[in-house]
């Protein structure tokens, strides 16, 4: 971890920069810029369809940009790929789980398909179900997990080859209020070590939990900074919910809040 944060605190974790792409006719990205340093949780916050998941898989390495650049930890995700890959934990809304498996046997084969060495597999898969919240359920078969664990589950298989960037995608996504807390304080603590990335379309999720937004609409980046820089660019007062401000920013249709 102290080679990544080096690295982290000298260049910057994630790099984006005029980030495009395509799919057939549909421009799903156009044009996106911006950074997550260390330390910090960046939201990126808009309506479905906003373009928010195809910038987190671009940047993930699973999809390539049809043009702009980005790179993590230093490493450019295409030039570089494997480099950049091993600095990104990437948890996405439906992670992939083996239902079959138990949960230490999954994240020990994650573990290895990451390049982890077998001598420290053991110790990383311990170390990632503590960090994640879920050590109590290292025996139980994924299949008979609630919902809230396996998305426990899915943030320990992020985080077990010990990621300088962790990218969630939707990560509160069908929890109930008590899990969707104890998310929000399993990612602060994470981010104290690493530039975490998450994407939502809820707004309150957005302001509760990062420290800066990146606001898109078709694409594009409308407004990014502080909750109160997003509500400043919006044209909305600096009380105003925030709500007001993603309905402005959204060129003033409702429809566009969910």
């Amino acid at each position: 971890m102290a080679r990544w944060l080096t690295l982290a605190y000298t260049c910057g974790v994630i790099r984006v920069r005029d980030l495009r792409r395509h799919f057939g006719k549909r421009r799903a990205v156009q044009g996106v810029s911006f950074d997550v340093e260390a330390g910090e949780v960046v939201g990126l916050l808009g309506p479905n369809g906003a373009g928010k998941t195809t910038t987190l898989r671009v940047i993930s390495g699973f999809l390539d940009p049809d043009a702009g650049s980005v790179r993590v930890g230093g490493h450019h995700i295409v030039r570089d790929r494997d480099a950049a890959r091993a600095a990104i934990g990437y948890m996405p809304e439906a992670a992939p789980l083996y239902p079959e498996m138990r949960v230490v046997d999954y994240l020990g084969f994650r573990a290895r398909l990451k390049g982890v060495r077998r001598a420290r597999v053991r110790a990383r898969v311990r170390d990632a179900l503590l960090r994640a919240g879920a050590l109590d359920h290292a025996l139980q078969v994924i299949g008979t997990l609630s919902r809230g664990y396996r998305q426990r589950v899915g943030l320990a298989e992020a985080l077990v080859a010990e990621p300088a960037a962790l990218l969630l995608d939707e990560p509160t996504a069908g929890l109930d209020p008590v899990q969707v807390r104890e998310l929000r304080r399993l990612v602060g603590e994470l981010s104290r070590e690493r530039a975490v990335l998450f994407s939502t379309h809820v707004l309150g999720e957005a302001e509760a939990l990062a420290s800066r937004l990146v606001v898109m609409a078709k694409g594009k980046v409308v407004a990014s900074g502080r909750a109160d820089e997003v509500r400043a660019q919006a044209g909305v007062s600096a009380d105003a919910p925030m709500e007001d401000a993603f309905v402005a920013l959204m060129g003033g249709d409702r429809s566009e809040a969910a």
